[in-house]
């Protein structure tokens, strides 16, 4: 009996001691995948990289038309411009060479410009219909000594940067996210670019449209909801405020789907608490051709 015992005891123990070190082991790889997506991991940073410059990945952005529909055959044809851009980055970035990106407008065009680089480097070699997590969260990039995901980027830069138009700004590859200019971001011009973003993301039907005493807004606003709150005075506390400022005065004749100000106007009441705002879902499905 004592033997049985003894037995079932060094079993038990046994399992347990299996059990510790699994767990263990599940920490550690925890541990390594938060620092992985979190940007945390170092990367070299080489002597010999592409000088950096904007104007290279301007080339790339050709590959965008009008509607910020992202011409895969045309970005292919690009791709060595913007794999010299992204190289750059692996040794020039805001962490080492402070003295270049003194201003925060530098740091933040800095890293819009690098998180889109990234987006399109991966739409180039997706072979899905719509973006995917594992880009976001898994495939890392050597920039400034550090392996950066998008996520990382997102999380760290561009997500407390303040200024909740950068969540209608950013392109993640998805026709329900920011729509992509044809033209990078520049630190000159960064405000007023910023506010073209948000007006061309209003100005898409399925990111905001009325019907009758309905306003359908994209979920995004929902999301970033406390965001656009926190920018504006106490009397005017309303999403919808957000949305008629970026809206146009009046439309071209024939534009389709085109609303104003007065349309919201007249739905909602100059105070908007005459109507109801529904949210959609946000549009995941890739914003390409060819």
């Amino acid at each position: 009996m004592f033997v049985i015992c003894e037995t079932v005891a060094a079993f038990v123990a046994s399992l347990l001691r299996k059990l510790v070190f699994a767990l263990a082991g599940l920490s550690v790889l925890f541990a390594v995948a938060v620092l992985w997506a979190d940007g945390h991991l170092p990367a070299n940073v080489p002597d010999e990289a592409p000088e950096y410059a904007v104007t290279e990945f301007a080339e790339v952005l050709n590959a965008v038309d009008s509607r910020g529909q992202v011409d895969l055959a045309a970005l292919k044809a690009s791709h060595a411009k913007l794999e010299r851009f992204i190289a750059a980055m692996a040794k020039t970035s805001p962490d080492t060479a402070p003295e270049r990106f003194a201003a925060v407008e530098a740091r933040l065009t800095y890293w819009l410009n690098a998180y889109h680089a990234l987006v399109l480097a991966e739409l180039m070699e997706t072979r899905s219909s719509s973006v995917s997590w594992t880009g976001e969260v898994l495939r890392t990039t050597p920039i400034g000594g550090k392996r950066m995901t998008r996520m990382a980027i997102y999380r760290q830069y561009l997500s407390q940067s303040g200024d909740a138009r950068l969540f209608l700004s950013i392109f993640t590859g998805a026709k329900g996210h920011g729509v992509l200019d044809d033209a990078p971001f520049a630190v000159e011009a960064l405000n007023p670019q910023l506010d073209d973003a948000v007006r061309r993301f209003v100005r898409r039907k399925s990111n905001f449209a009325i019907e009758g005493t309905t306003v359908k807004l994209s979920k995004l606003f929902e999301l970033h909801r406390d965001d656009f709150l926190a920018a504006l005075p106490d009397e005017r506390k309303n999403v919808l405020q957000i949305v008629w400022a970026y809206l146009p005065d009046t439309c071209d004749e024939g534009a389709p789907g085109c609303e104003t100000r007065t349309d919201l106007d007249r739905a909602c009441g100059n105070r908007f608490d005459k109507c109801s705002v529904v949210y959609v879902p946000i549009d995941e499905t890739l914003a390409v051709k060819n």
